[in-house]
């Protein structure tokens, strides 16, 4: 059974537990997430940036996604659904539409970042090809 989404996944990527379909409310605190998605609310099943919303799944719990700050735990969700709506000032989360999404956290758990991808395939790091854009959150 993979990792429950809530509080639990987010705090130990790897702990296993039964899966929750928990909304969580993050707030925007990069400048690419203020000005694009606005604050989100993220579970399982789907993500919600500027009132439009991308269809998820869980694709993959990896260990060591690569990120600027070094490997970090992280949660790869696959965008169901080919979505590509326009969100704040006239921008798209992604060009073209978003395939993958990874979700890691930050600061003893209080920040989010979700790195956005297009590629066909599933993302091992911000570095591979496709990468759109990385935003930041708290709560």
């Amino acid at each position: 059974m993979r990792p429950a989404f809530s509080g639990v996944l987010l705090v130990s990527l790897t702990a296993t537990s039964v899966a929750a379909t928990a909304t969580e409310r993050w707030t925007a605190t990069s400048r690419t997430a203020t000005s694009i998605t606005g604050d989100i609310e993220l579970s399982p099943s789907k993500l919600v940036a500027a009132g439009k919303t991308f269809p998820l799944a869980v694709a993959a719990d990896v260990a060591a996604f690569e990120t600027s700050g070094g490997p970090k735990s992280a949660r790869i969700m696959r965008v169901t659904r080919e979505v590509n709506p326009i969100l704040l000032r006239g921008n798209t989360l992604c060009s073209p539409a978003a395939r993958w999404i990874a979700l890691y956290r930050s600061d003893a758990g209080k920040g989010l970042a979700l790195a956005v991808f297009s590629s066909q395939t599933q993302p091992q790091g911000e570095s591979d090809a496709g990468l759109c854009a990385t935003y930041y959150y708290t709560r």
